[in-house]
């Protein structure tokens, strides 16, 4: 489905999510998608053919002023924002063979996501969450597999400042030597064209991927008043590091973005008030 096609609403989750049909919000690689397509068209799309020579903080400012200055597509918005995705996130703990306790991360499709799926119930209605094929809003292509990766083969360091552990990859890379970090990168960016497109961000100034994931002995803790510690996915705006959180709470992101297909309730109303009208969408980088 085109950009153009889909809708952005922005806010805390449990109020912007009703506004959605709840299998229509978007996968993590189907929004890398939208991302890289967004990224390209931006660095191609002036008269000049001139790429920005600003990366980092510095030309995240200056493109978000360039924005108020000239009409934008609907697609330069999804890079420039946080965007909680429908993939589910859970930390569950085994024992293997010796007695020894190893925390996994289960990552699945939206049908396992447990605190969307727990918003839905709670403010779902009849009217405000029609039941519509999956099919409808994602091609197959986008449609994740669930795997399930000890968290010790992701050769992991911890974040001081967040507390959070996170590995990191270049984008000027050919070749993935950690292949549990490749199974990550997969979820990222797709199972098409990995290296090609980790050139293409290359290329744009955007010199690395990091993941983030929960504390091992947090969930070690947590796991004895639960079977599993359910997580958020939030994709972080497009810096010169790109971030993905793959242990998002919704306390952490209590302002963020969904992209997907709203309601027909949402839809009237969006035509005539709605947060992202033409002009408004305009101004935005």
């Amino acid at each position: 489905m085109d950009i153009d096609e889909r809708d952005i609403e922005k806010g805390a989750l449990p109020e912007i999510l009703p506004c959605f049909y709840s299998n229509s919000i978007s996968y993590l690689n189907e929004l890398s998608d939208y991302r890289m397509y967004a990224e390209v068209w931006s660095n191609k799309k002036s008269k000049e053919n001139m790429r920005r020579m600003e990366m980092g903080h510095a030309g995240y400012l200056k493109t978000l002023e360039f924005g108020e200055r000239k009409k934008k597509r609907k697609s330069d918005k999804v890079r420039f924002d946080y965007f909680v995705v429908a993939d589910s996130i859970i930390y569950k703990l085994y024992k293997n063979v010796y007695g020894e306790q190893n925390v996994f991360i289960q990552m699945g499709r939206a049908q396992t996501n447990t605190i969307i799926n727990d918003i839905i119930k709670a403010e779902a209605t009849l009217e405000t969450q029609p039941l519509r094929r999956e099919s409808e809003f994602h091609s197959e292509g986008y449609l994740p597999e669930t795997f399930e990766i000890n968290l010790k083969e992701l050769g992991l360091s911890q974040d001081e400042k967040s507390g959070k552990y996170y590995f990191e990859i270049s984008t000027n890379s050919d070749d993935i030597a950690n292949s549990y970090q490749k199974m990550i990168l997969l979820r990222v960016l797709g199972k098409y064209d990995v290296i090609e497109k980790l050139q293409i961000l290359n290329k744009v100034g955007r010199k690395s991927i990091r993941c983030l994931f929960e504390d091992p002995g947090y969930v070690t803790k947590r796991i004895g008043k639960s079977n599993a510690v359910p997580r958020l996915c939030v994709a972080w705006p497009f810096h010169e590091t790109l971030i993905f959180d793959f242990a998002g709470m919704p306390e952490d992101y209590e302002d963020t973005c969904l992209l997907g297909t709203y309601t027909k309730a949402k839809e009237g109303e969006a035509g005539s008030e709605g947060m992202f009208d033409g002009s408004q969408l305009d101004s935005y980088a």
